[in-house]
């Protein structure tokens, strides 16, 4: 079985959905806008948005 880095705009909405965040192209400029309430974050690649959010905007609650 092989991996590869991509990911479709469907599914990354639904996974992050629940967070409350948002995946849309942006055809006019090119590359992915992410969105959650007032923050936008703007990437080439859907996959390095998606990565993005996870590294920007989740903080993981250590108990």
């Amino acid at each position: 079985m092989s991996w590869s880095k991509s990911i479709s705009l469907d599914v990354a909405n639904k996974l992050f959905d629940v967070i409350g965040v948002s995946f849309e192209e942006n055809e006019l400029e090119g590359g992915y806008v992410a969105k959650h309430q007032n923050k936008t974050l703007r990437s080439p690649t859907l996959i390095a948005c998606c990565m993005a959010v996870l590294s920007d905007w989740i903080t993981i609650k250590e108990d």
